[in-house]
């Protein structure tokens, strides 16, 4: 069964899995602690920016809603 990042939902195994069990590479530093929230909304910001297109501004807005959705960040 695939397992997805609880920080930003990108698949975790292979070259994605980080030091810690429930978050990838990109969201952990090299103890597996998670990153700060900025720094991960910096990042999926910067995904999305590619992906779809839009300017920073409005890419930050959706990765903060999507943030929302997701099991880290849910609670904050």
């Amino acid at each position: 069964m695939q397992k997805f990042c609880f920080s930003c939902g990108m698949p975790v195994g292979g070259k994605t899995a980080g030091p810690a069990e429930n978050y990838c590479v990109y969201c952990t530093d090299d103890q597996g602690t998670l990153k700060a929230r900025n720094e991960i909304r910096d990042g999926i910001g910067q995904w999305m920016q590619q992906w779809q297109g839009v300017d920073r501004e409005t890419a930050l807005k959706r990765a903060e809603r999507y943030m929302a959705a997701m099991p880290a960040w849910a609670e904050q």
